[in-house]
């Protein structure tokens, strides 16, 4: 299994605040419970707004440390208390680091980046508002694609989103994808991505990973079965605007918000410690070995080989 989306670097920087790492060794056991089968994750370090980041991270997550050093940090965390699986290393959210910082993070092991959290920046926004990418956002989505770092379009707003596919069709180098995206006619999110998105990323064989997060799968069910039956509508529903061979799993689990916000113990549809057998499980409800191999591994393998030459 690759989970395309988790924020394990940001976990590994709020325990070094709060210098308690019991989440981080949670999580390890959590790992470590699915015998081998998760190979990789895509560990991101996430930064919000800064009123969000005090509110529901860590009321010093944004301090006078660099976001270079933050990136050493929580990477030089998660390796020592997780070994076991192989890392691709994502920052969501770019309003703090510089055009000049992606040389030395990718240097440092960056993979990816997500030019937006949901708010606007100096780059672009997010689905807060309906900004487009600036000319700013322009200079760094061609460093970074200059640099093979991957272009994670999740959390893109819809004008945004369409300039940076602008760029693309000149840049046939990138390396792109959607990590954590679920589907608007199913849950009218505007994280989620609507038909007309759906269909601009078909045209650039994107593969889109549909997350876990039953607040963007089925606000309206409590119930555990429900909840992860809504979860394979919305991965049958990629599967039918994509192809088979462009989606992808992500749980974008966000229980390290709990401290701030109870709700966030709640969200994850799946038991991380037994979530290898629990996706497949779900998965053999509708699909063949093969097709669930695709989903669960083998299309996000496709990009794993690419960010790692």
């Amino acid at each position: 299994m690759i989970d395309i989306h988790y924020d394990l670097l940001t976990i590994a920087y709020i325990c070094y605040l709060n210098n308690n790492y019991e989440m981080l060794e949670n999580i390890a056991r959590e790992i470590n419970n699915n015998r081998g089968k998760i190979k990789t994750i895509f560990a991101n370090l996430c930064f919000l707004d800064e009123d969000a980041m005090k509110n529901e991270l860590d009321e010093n997550y944004i301090s006078d440390v660099s976001i270079i050093d933050m990136f050493k940090i929580s990477k030089s965390i998660l390796e020592k208390y997780i070994p076991s699986v192989k890392f691709m290393y994502c920052i969501e959210g770019c309003t703090y680091v510089d055009i000049d910082d992606l040389i030395v993070l990718k240097d440092l092991g960056l993979n990816s980046i997500m030019l937006t959290w949901n708010d606007k920046n100096k780059y672009g926004s997010g689905v807060y508002t309906d900004s487009s990418l600036t000319n700013l956002g322009k200079e760094f989505i061609n460093k970074a694609i200059d640099l093979k770092i991957g272009i994670d379009f999740s959390h893109a707003n819809s004008n945004t989103l369409k300039d940076i596919l602008s760029i693309l069709k000149t840049r046939k180098d990138a390396i792109y994808f959607a990590s954590h995206s679920n589907i608007r006619q199913l849950e009218n999110r505007k994280r989620n991505f609507s038909d007309e998105e759906l269909d601009m990323l078909r045209e650039i064989n994107c593969s889109v990973g549909i997350f876990s997060n039953k607040n963007f799968v089925n606000t309206g069910s409590t119930s555990s079965n429900e909840l992860k039956i809504s979860y394979l509508k919305h991965i049958k529903y990629a599967v039918s605007k994509l192809g088979i061979d462009h989606v992808m799993l992500s749980t974008d689990d966000m229980r390290f918000c709990a401290s701030k916000d109870p709700i966030y113990n709640t969200t994850s549809i799946f038991d991380y410690s037994n979530i290898y057998k629990e996706t497949y499980d779900l998965l053999s409800k509708e699909y063949n070995k093969e097709e669930i191999e695709k989903i669960m591994y083998k299309n996000a393998n496709v990009i794993v080989k690419k960010l790692s030459r």
